[in-house]
């Protein structure tokens, strides 16, 4: 059976929401004026007592507490508009999300286009055309004097490997003629050898040239991409454990800085100069080791000092206990 409007438990039970309502809302009229009656004793507090207290050169009540107990912060646990935080931190992951993307893309991007950009330049362009410089003009790569050292040594030992064979009767004695053919054949061959060996180096150094362009080109230009990578990277650099980070920070410089890495300096260099076609003596070599890697130790250290202490303290803790192991 329906109650009617008029019925006395109609009544009764609609004064008693009204009731529980307005209780409701006096109890957090109540509660939003305490919060902000404390916040004003808090601001009247720090604007009078305080500066009054310090001005007189008196020493702060309970001063070593402040550090401690954040009330703006309490207060912040009483007002939070948890809705408002969740949305907040969605958003943020949203963005973080969209701005690894874009890191990940950027990074193909700069792999990708320069490998690209050599390839082309070196296949397409540059072959053909010394290809061509080659076949019209003999001189084109002449042989240096140190080529010619080199090619007459080789020359001398395929004359002593030949003797050689010919003394322990694996190969037919050859004449004095028959010996100045061979010696000959194997001249022109290495000569060949020798051009086809600075005709590569300046195909390396034409390739790498314009992938190295291309690449600075897209990491100066790019500054979305750029700004993305760097943010992501250091984003998930500031995530790893402190021990994580003193361990990579540690193998990196003990690679590159160690007391070992002077051979690997030397090495690389070498290898890079002969892949460009050049063979550098020792003494430029060992002066590059002898300043470059100190200078680099040198930033690494400061950056340790002015940088990684102020961004992760744990972690410059780390690194110093486990260095010093």
């Amino acid at each position: 059976m329906a109650i009617s409007d008029s019925s006395p438990s109609y009544t009764f039970k609609r004064s008693v929401q009204q009731q529980s309502v307005s209780r409701f809302e006096s109890a957090a009229s109540a509660q939003s004026s305490t919060l902000g009656s404390w916040r004003e004793q808090i601001g009247a507090q720090q604007r009078s007592v305080l500066p009054r207290k310090q001005r007189d050169g008196r020493a702060v009540r309970d001063e070593f507490m402040r550090p401690i107990i954040d009330t703006q912060g309490v207060l912040d646990r009483f007002t939070t508009n948890m809705e408002a935080t969740e949305r907040e931190i969605l958003e943020e992951f949203e963005d973080n999300r969209t701005e690894s993307r874009e890191a990940v893309a950027y990074a193909g991007l700069l792999v990708v286009v320069p490998l690209v950009v050599g390839i082309v330049t070196s296949a397409v362009l540059a072959d053909p055309f010394l290809e061509v410089a080659m076949h019209f003009n003999h001189e084109a790569f002449a042989l240096t004097d140190k080529d010619k050292v080199e090619g007459a040594e080789a020359v001398h030992h395929h004359e002593l490997r030949l003797r050689m064979d010919s003394a322990i009767g694996r190969a037919p004695p050859l004449s004095e003629a028959e010996m100045q053919i061979e010696l000959r054949r194997e001249a022109h061959h290495l000569m060949d050898e020798f051009k086809e060996r600075k005709r590569t180096a300046v195909l390396h150094l034409l390739s790498d040239g314009t992938a190295g362009t291309t690449f600075f080109g897209l990491l100066t230009f790019v500054k979305n991409g750029r700004k993305s990578l760097f943010s992501t990277m250091s984003r998930i650099f500031g995530g790893l454990s402190d021990t994580a980070k003193a361990f990579l920070i540690i193998a990196s410089t003990d690679i590159l800085l160690g007391y070992h890495s002077e051979e690997g300096w030397t090495a690389a260099i070498r290898m890079l100069t002969r892949h460009y076609g050049y063979d550098v003596d020792n003494g430029p070599i060992f002066v590059f080791v002898a300043i470059v890697p100190v200078t680099l130790d040198a930033m690494f250290k400061y950056w340790i000092f002015k940088g990684l202490n102020r961004q992760s303290p744990a972690a410059a803790v780390t690194l110093r206990n486990m260095d010093r192991h």
